[in-house]
């Protein structure tokens, strides 16, 4: 199930690619976050993210990529735990001036669990955002999604998320 997730995701963002280099003009779209999510619902749990998206800017209004991080569940047993996101990034993008450019963010993906409490915890994680780009820096708020399953039961780990980053 995760090959096939991470393929479609791949030919997703390849099939944007190209069409997009045909008709729109398109660059090469890099992003580097780190950020912080304080949980929320009944199995609330704080993590620290690291996350980076590579993928495409397609004219000035949108951009999509796919992409990977580390989230770092510190309240999770006494040791901590690590969760390997991979997913699909869309952003909308309302240009200001050459500089300054609020967004909308959408990410959907796969949870896969890397540490030995986690192992096998796999599931769906999303998260919707808002943002604003200025110059090369970005901050964003939303909230994040992460389910947590392992044989046919599962819970959902919501958080507000905040995040700054770089864009290249």
């Amino acid at each position: 199930m995760k090959k096939y997730i991470i393929l479609f995701f791949t030919l997703f963002v390849l099939s944007i690619s190209s069409k997009a280099q045909s008709q729109i003009s398109a660059k090469y779209h890099g992003e580097i976050d780190l950020g912080y999510s304080i949980g929320v619902g009944t199995f609330s749990t704080d993590r620290v993210n690291i996350h980076t998206v590579q993928g495409v800017m397609i004219g000035q209004y949108f951009s999509a990529g796919l992409g990977l991080g580390l989230d770092y569940y510190h309240e999770i047993y006494d040791k901590g735990e690590l969760m390997i996101p991979i997913f699909l990034d869309i952003k909308g993008y309302i240009p200001v001036t050459d500089n300054l450019s609020p967004f909308v963010s959408f990410d959907l993906g796969y949870g896969i669990g890397a540490t030995d409490g986690l192992k096998g915890c796999d599931g769906l994680l999303w998260s919707p955002a808002i943002g604003i780009r200025y110059k090369h820096f970005k901050f964003q708020l939303g909230y994040a999604s992460q389910r947590i399953s392992e044989d046919g039961l599962g819970f959902d780990m919501n958080a507000v998320q905040f995040k700054i980053g770089a864009i290249f």
